[in-house]
């Protein structure tokens, strides 16, 4: 059919009808096939891009080559052209595979050319734009105009007139920009900080695609975007058999739970999932140190919940993770759940020979005594620690008292360094007593575990690597979590080969800083192969054959504390020779030399047929005012925030009275003033008047004169 027959056949509309498809032009000037953002493999690709921004390790991402199969620009022979999708090159005879393909191509064309176009015909086989610009009087309208419709012998859509050519001038408004299509480009964005301000937005599309649109629009588009992402993660609970179906196909011998409970309604409603796959087990039982750490921090999502986690060490002394599990809350039960899957996967038994460290938390510490009752469980030092500042805030001195004491690793240094802290405070002495340090001393810690650590921060570090993932829908939280690890394990299986040393990193480094204060020692031979090490005022019985020392930081550590490090210096001995065999590279290395196996895409998870799981409920949010984010308040020990780089006029002569404390000027109390004094009765203590200073005459001395009451 020609172009001339094609225009006189449709253009025989009404005035009428031309009138009211102009009126509604602008509610249907743009319709995106939602299904396109839903899709799985857009999924993958940003849970992808999500894993690239948070490993810590140099590696090699390859993308994938374009191949020679792939889809030309062009198909002559065929009787059209292939658009390339996101090109914005428009032209005449090109074909799309629907009509929504077309329209996704028509806000390509407007984001890279700038051209204000709208929708004056649109059907479920038709679609036409023309310039939006208004002409003024005398002037001739832009003729441009596009025109697409189905064609039946190709089975796809075709532009069919195109008048490429704009005779406007450009204005920085497109019609097309509406609050739905602002939603989709800021979608992904949005998803990764949910914290961008409307204006940020505004900004970010005048800079990118010098278009202009207005505060009202980022606004809405703010609020659709965040609601696509909730509907996406409703959507993904109904795929987690799917999953867990996949996640145990491809990694054999993998432990996978995921337990729901019933709804009101009789639907599956989501309760928890668990997740220890068999690489990671295997591997820290045959080749790991017997100690972990168990924490649990807050997911971020519109699902409320909280992610558990099992994390080891590896024999660089860092983190190996182990297991994690997402529950509604840090319950003793979920505990308890937690821990009986940890029990089996990693054959604790009843815990003898195993270290825990944990907080403080009092599910926790029962589902421990409860399930492991021979397992050593120390508390997080640094829990503790913080506990005490709160108790008391302005000892500026107790914080390395405390550590002093947490780091003894005998009786000895233990009461003497107990005893100072006594002397220092006694308040602060039977707060430090209430809470028990023995739970958290080196003095009353087995060696067996081979590990002198007094802190949880191998699990907090765990926390702050996958904390970008917190934020995200479940499937993809637990995707990210996933690659995540398979990346880890690939960076450290090539730190460990590249290392050329016998001993990791990490010991050598400990080693050295021990080696420097030898110089304080001196030995005495009382014995095969037995020694007495005079450091300063004390003693120290060292046996080299045993590796044991009184002092105990040898056998606490597995690496020669600087007793024996004097004795091997002086018989010219190595190091290397006396150092725990868990810190061995070739361990190190068979650590990381099992990967997590390759999980197949959401397109190829068998479909379990079971019925769908529907999300947890969410607490109702308020429909006024703007939804408050809480914020974490950290502990007194931690540090402060890091506050923006401001320039300030400070005194170079005054001491700043920041976090000082105020005294009441009526009954002379701390941590608040004459204001807000609750001691009533307590008379106003009025400072002193100024005394007046009179000039005596022919003298340059002042003197001071009575003060009149």
């Amino acid at each position: 059919m020609s172009s001339n027959i094609f225009l006189e056949c449709e253009t025989e509309r009404d005035e009428a009808g031309m009138e009211e498809n102009e009126r509604d032009a602008e509610r249907y000037e743009y319709e995106i096939d939602t299904e396109r953002d839903r899709s799985p493999c857009y999924e993958e690709a940003r849970v992808e891009r999500n894993v690239r921004d948070f490993v810590d390790e140099d590696v090699d991402l390859f993308a994938t080559p374009v191949g020679s199969d792939d889809d030309q620009d062009g198909n002559e022979g065929d009787g059209y052209f292939t658009y390339k999708k996101g090109s914005g090159e428009l032209q005449l005879k090109q074909a799309f595979d629907s009509l929504q393909a077309f329209k996704q191509a028509m806000v390509d064309y407007v984001l890279k050319h700038g051209w204000n176009v709208k929708y004056v015909r649109w059907d479920k086989d038709k679609s036409e734009l023309k310039c939006a610009s208004e002409a003024e009087e005398g002037e001739e309208a832009c003729m441009w105009r596009i025109y697409c419709s189905y064609e039946a012998p190709l089975q796809k859509w075709m532009v069919k007139v195109y008048v490429k050519d704009h005779s406007c001038s450009k204005s920085g408004y497109s019609r097309l920009i509406t609050q739905e299509v602002i939603a989709k480009l800021f979608k992904d964005d949005l998803r990764d900080d949910p914290k961008i301000m409307p204006k940020e937005i505004l900004v970010d599309i005048q800079k990118r695609w010098e278009l202009t649109v207005t505060i009202d629009q980022c606004r809405n588009a703010k609020t659709r975007a965040l609601e696509m992402i909730k509907e996406e993660n409703d959507q993904q609970f109904s795929r987690l058999r799917d999953y867990r179906v996949e996640l145990l196909e491809s990694n054999e011998d993998s432990t996978v739970e995921l337990e729901t409970f019933n709804g009101d309604d009789g639907s599956d409603v989501f309760y928890r999932f668990y997740v220890c796959f068999a690489a990671l087990k295997k591997t820290w039982y045959a080749h790991c140190r017997p100690i972990f750490g168990l924490d649990a921090c807050f997911l971020k999502c519109t699902t409320k919940g909280q992610l558990l986690a099992a994390v080891g060490r590896d024999a660089n002394n860092q983190m190996f993770p182990i297991a994690w599990a997402v529950v509604d809350v840090e319950s003793e039960d979920n505990w308890v759940w937690f821990i009986e899957k940890l029990q089996t996967d990693l054959n604790l038994h009843d815990g003898e020979g195993f270290t825990i460290i944990s907080d403080r938390q009092k599910g926790l510490l029962n589902a421990v005594s409860n399930i492991l009752p021979m397992v050593e469980h120390r508390m997080c030092a640094r829990h503790i620690y913080a506990n005490l500042k709160k108790k008391h805030p302005h000892r500026a001195d107790m914080k390395g008292k405390f550590w002093k004491v947490a780091k003894s690793y005998n009786m000895a240094q233990y009461n003497k360094r107990v005893d100072e802290v006594k002397a220092y405070d006694m308040s602060v002495y039977d707060s430090m007593m209430m809470k028990n340090p023995k739970n958290c001393s080196l003095a009353f810690f087995t060696p067996s575990s081979t590990c002198d650590d007094v802190s949880n921060n191998i699990s907090e570090s765990f926390n702050h690597a996958v904390d970008p993932a917190r934020s995200m829908p479940l499937v993809e939280m637990l995707e990210t979590i996933r690659r995540r690890a398979m990346l880890r394990i690939e960076a450290r299986k090539m730190k460990a080969m590249n290392h050329r040393g016998k001993f990791s990193l990490k010991a050598m480094e400990k080693v050295s800083e021990e080696q420097r204060k030898i110089h304080h020692c001196t030995i005495y031979p009382c014995g095969y192969e037995v020694f007495e090490v005079k450091e300063k005022n004390s003693s120290y019985k060292t046996k080299m054959v045993d590796r044991t020392c009184t002092c105990r930081k040898w056998e606490m550590s597995g690496l020669p504390c600087r007793h024996a490090l004097k004795i091997i210096s002086a018989k010219k001995r190595k190091q290397e020779d006396y150092m725990a065999a868990c810190y061995l590279t070739s361990t190190w290395r068979k650590q990381y030399e099992t990967p997590i196996k390759a999980v197949h895409g959401i397109n190829f998870w068998k479909k379990t047929g079971d019925a769908e799981i529907i999300p947890p409920p969410t607490e109702p949010e308020s429909s006024r005012g703007r939804k408050k984010i809480p914020k974490r308040i950290k502990g007194r020990n931690e540090s402060p925030s890091k506050k923006k780089t401001k320039v300030r006029n400070e005194s170079p002569s005054k001491v700043s009275r920041e976090r000082r404390i105020i005294h009441c000027g009526r009954c002379g109390e701390g941590g608040h003033n004459a204001r807000k004094c609750k001691n009533i009765g307590v008379p106003v203590q009025r400072p002193p008047k100024k005394k007046n200073v009179t000039q005596v005459e022919g003298s340059n001395q002042p003197t001071q004169s009575q003060v009149v009451d």
